[in-house]
């Protein structure tokens, strides 16, 4: 028998099509927001690990015209 492992999930309620898209964008944005924080280290360590998948683009934080991550 195989014990369960914790592991990281969301539970939602039922979302019609417009209510998804909308957390389908706060996701984006979220996930956009820690790459323009982090997206060096996160990719340095990529490296070390050994993974070689593509890095998400990200804008570096100092360009003007990054997109406005404020919700």
């Amino acid at each position: 028998m195989n014990p369960r492992r914790p592991h990281a999930q969301i539970h939602l309620p039922p979302l019609d099509a417009g209510y998804a898209l909308t957390l389908v964008d706060i996701f984006e944005r979220a996930i956009t927001a820690i790459w323009n924080a982090h997206g060096d280290s996160m990719a340095n360590l990529r490296a070390l690990r050994g993974d070689h998948t593509l890095s998400r683009d990200f804008i570096p934080s100092g360009d003007p015209n990054a997109p406005d991550s404020d919700f």
